[in-house]
């Protein structure tokens, strides 16, 4: 009986399902967790724009680039849209975290990202940080 339902009433009932928005918008979140966070992460602080720590990096599409392209080297990064400022890059020398910034566009902003701010993301992409005043010198990254 179970196996009836498996196989035959469930396809049939997600085929259904599939030609509504919601239900199709909700099964590809969940599939694709892009509906995760982890803002109570203790891996997880700050907020810089409308961007916080524990949230997915925004994704922002320029007719030239995007900054899902860093994304594929996998380890720690830092994220600056804008200007960085020389005690964050010498920090990112000094300890061998990919440092990755983006001229500032208005589309940026759009997606929430502040300008100068510094993101540090987690080898899954993920925001670890998000620090508006672009700078290193904080206990946590000491």
């Amino acid at each position: 009986m179970i196996d009836g339902l498996l196989t035959r009433v469930a396809p049939t009932f997600a085929s259904l399902a599939y030609k509504f928005d919601a239900p199709r918008e909700f099964m590809f979140r969940m599939i694709s967790q892009t509906a995760l966070s982890y803002h109570e992460s203790e891996l997880s602080e700050g907020v810089a724009g409308k961007v916080r720590g524990g949230d997915r990096l925004p994704w922002v599409s320029l007719p030239d680039s995007d900054n899902y392209e860093s994304l594929s080297a996998i380890g720690w990064q830092v994220h600056v849209y804008g200007a960085a400022k020389p005690d964050l890059k010498a920090w990112c020398d000094e300890k061998k975290v990919l440092l990755h910034v983006f001229n500032w566009h208005t589309d940026h902003g759009k997606a929430g990202f502040a300008r100068d701010a510094a993101y540090l993301l987690r080898p899954d992409t993920y925001v670890g940080i998000a620090d508006p005043q672009g700078s290193p010198k904080k206990p946590h990254c000491q």
